[in-house]
């Protein structure tokens, strides 16, 4: 369900994301956290085209979000090949709704700890490991949860398969 595909220097993306962070602009998620996008469908917003849910569209979002072009986002999205690629908050004790995607993601743990975990039905709580890029069947049932107090960072794409 879950393979490590590379490690990374995961603090070349942190540096860059404070770098930019104050000009992203956020899609709230109510009390679990916050939402930006890379990519977009054409003619729709470049920030909140890839947020929420997709209604089943997800190969579609292939445009470059401008203002992560030049950036070593731009360089993951390119050579993982991912679609509807976002950064995502989750808030400290948050826990998304038990669902499944039509597709696998790519993770990129940016900012985390040991008290967050992706939860599987067969395989329980899977933690994802900074400095590490990680395919994700989410194509089966799963969940996650933050049950620390810091929130938690992570740069996820679809992928094909």
């Amino acid at each position: 369900m879950i393979k490590t595909i590379a490690e990374i220097n995961a603090g070349e993306f942190v540096k860059a994301y404070n770098a930019i962070a104050h000009d992203i602009q956020w899609t709230e998620s109510g009390t679990k956290g916050r939402q930006a996008g890379l990519q977009f469908i054409d003619c729709e917003d470049p920030w909140t085209s890839a947020v929420g849910r997709s209604q089943g569209r997800e190969l579609e979002y292939t445009n470059l979000n401008p203002f992560f072009a030049g950036t070593i986002f731009e360089q993951a999205i390119k050579q993982y090949k991912l679609g509807r690629t976002r950064l995502m908050w989750i808030n400290p004790f948050s826990c998304y709704t038990v669902h499944r995607d039509t597709t696998p993601r790519v993770h990129i743990p940016m900012i985390t700890n040991l008290g967050c975990y992706f939860v599987f039905a067969n395989t329980g709580l899977i933690h994802l490991n900074f400095g590490k890029v990680f395919w994700v069947d989410t194509r089966e049932p799963h969940t996650f949860i933050n049950c620390s107090e810091i929130p938690r960072l992570h740069l996820v794409g679809v992928v094909e398969n």
